[in-house]
């Protein structure tokens, strides 16, 4: 069934790669942003969503929305490797949350991020440094060995119910995923889901250039469009939350959901 999704931050990258394929599943998307590509949404709206006027022209585009899918976040400012929090940005997610409220969205979308779990990883810290990260991760990160952690120890791969930033920005990651779950818990929303989500790149590489960790931790956008669809048209109810990852070779992360594309 066609579902009406509204997808906020929608100019980046994972806005982007999650419209293209929800639009080609059949599904009415809307993208808001400051800078909206048109040729991958059904509707753009370029909205401020800190301002007051903005905001009450989102409530209206939020009428019969179904699902709300929310990136919007000022990475120039507050970013794993900014150092320090953006304020605004926790604003823009409480207002976005609060529209969808009063719009009566049955399902909300937190676009988290990796950095909200890997404090005790280095490697996906701004200095990288493999060195200093712990074994068996250790291992299984470095591009020049054969462990797997997946296959060799799946036990100890880092379960996203556990909160372990790496940086204030993997704080302010963490706030949102509280936030959201606390208005799962009171009745606000029938379905949250908040995802810490890996590497999505423009080009949907599986290996960049200058980031030799970055296979590990890849997601593709044909995973992460499928999972987004499947969480729009789940019938599940309450609070969840899972790694954005692909089953890529190295994989730390565990990514067990029941939103998963296999399952």
């Amino acid at each position: 069934m066609s579902k009406k999704i509204l997808i906020t931050g929608a100019s980046g990258t994972v806005g982007t790669a999650a419209a293209k394929h929800l639009a080609e599943k059949g599904h009415y998307v809307i993208g808001v942003s400051r800078s909206v590509d048109e040729n991958c949404y059904s509707e753009c709206h370029q909205l401020d969503l800190l301002d007051g006027k903005d905001l009450e022209r989102l409530e209206d585009v939020l009428e019969d929305v179904d699902v709300v899918f929310h990136l919007a976040w000022n990475v120039g400012v507050e970013n794993f490797d900014t150092g320090e929090k953006w304020p605004g940005n926790m604003e823009m997610y409480e207002n976005v949350l609060n529209a969808a409220a009063k719009a009566e969205v049955s399902t909300f979308i937190n676009g988290s991020s990796i950095h909200a779990g890997t404090g005790s990883i280095p490697a996906y810290t701004v200095e990288a440094s493999l060195e200093d990260t712990p074994e068996p991760y250790r291992s299984s990160i470095d591009p020049e060995t054969d462990f797997d952690l997946r296959k060799e120890e799946p036990e100890k791969l880092l379960s996203a119910l556990e909160d372990d930033p790496d940086s204030p920005y993997g704080e302010s990651k963490v706030e949102t995923e509280h936030v959201l779950r606390e208005k799962v818990e009171d009745g606000v929303f029938e379905l949250g889901v908040s995802i810490r989500i890996g590497g999505v790149n423009p080009e949907d590489k599986k290996e960049i250039e200058g980031e030799p960790y970055y296979p590990s931790l890849y997601w593709s956008h044909a995973d992460l469009g499928r999972t987004v669809e499947r969480i729009a048209d789940s019938k599940e109810k309450g609070y969840f939350q899972f790694y954005g990852v692909s089953d890529n070779p190295g994989r730390i992360f565990s990514i067990e959901t029941v939103f998963h594309p296999e399952n």
